[in-house]
């Protein structure tokens, strides 16, 4: 069965170097955990930190996903109670893993059409792509860049943010897509965490920047919403991820901002 490790998250040399993997003693590639940023002093990512704030919204989804999968996969003949469980577990976990996989697969082909206006036809996100296409025309006066480290080593983390811009409207705004399963009538609510993701963002880059969420719907392809955060929840979202840092560290027992030295 595959389970989310809480200890395997993505990590960053102090120099914005990339280290979600690392290799076992076989030589083959794993997911790069707590214990190895602690012998190698890896700076962790701004997700990883906001893992210690309860998410309620995606919770209930997850739960969703979860009671959904009980109430249409078929009992097995002679299956035990324990069995269907489990089985049910890795149902529901597909869905959240074939999530993820969109919201992948849509990232790598937003970045491409930032660089070059270019979609591939034969992209799974291809009718998503060439919405986001006429949203990034009409809004992107220019790209300062796109997929990004950002690093911050006076407190202690690393993260790779989406996009800048300077869009036609708000000049310079970093941009932070999202994907997400929108029903129809259902207005799309930002999740505050978003928020706080991106100060975050916004303190790495040590720029005065507006920041936004692009939503894009998974359900259907139409065009991305824009939701453009405020001062003052920018400097409600700076102090929230400071406070979850803090606490991050506690919880981990790992302090990001030393710096290990060998003697």
């Amino acid at each position: 069965m595959k389970l989310f490790s809480p200890d395997s998250a993505h990590w960053y040399q102090r120099d914005g170097a990339p280290l979600h993997t690392v290799l076992s003693a076989k030589g083959e590639p794993r997911p790069t955990t707590l214990r190895d940023a602690r012998k190698l002093n890896l700076l962790p990512s701004v997700t990883n930190i906001l893992g210690v704030i309860a998410k309620p919204e995606l919770t209930a989804w997850l739960q969703e996903q979860a009671v959904m999968a009980a109430l249409t996969l078929p009992r097995l003949p002679g299956e035990t109670e324990d069995a269907f469980a489990r089985r049910v577990v890795e149902d529901s976990q597909t869905t959240r893993d074939g999530a993820a996989d969109f919201g992948t697969a849509f990232h790598n082909g937003a970045e491409r059409v930032a660089k070059t206006l270019e979609v591939d036809t034969k992209h799974p996100a291809a009718d998503w792509l060439a919405h986001y296409r006429v949203w990034y025309q009409g809004n992107a006066a220019l790209l300062n860049w796109t997929e990004k480290v950002l690093v911050n080593r006076a407190i202690g983390y690393a993260g790779t943010a989406d996009l800048c811009i300077e869009h036609v409207i708000h000049g310079p705004v970093l941009v932070d897509l999202k994907t997400m399963k929108i029903k129809p009538g259902a207005k799309a609510s930002p999740y505050k965490s978003w928020c706080y993701q991106l100060a975050a963002y916004r303190k790495a880059l040590g720029q005065p920047v507006k920041c936004m969420n692009l939503i894009v719907n998974s359900v259907a392809p139409e065009m991305p919403i824009e939701h453009v955060w405020s001062d003052a929840e920018m400097e409600l979202g700076e102090a929230a991820f400071e406070a979850a840092h803090r606490l991050w560290v506690i919880e981990k027992g790992y302090d990001p901002t030393v710096t290990v030295v060998d003697v």
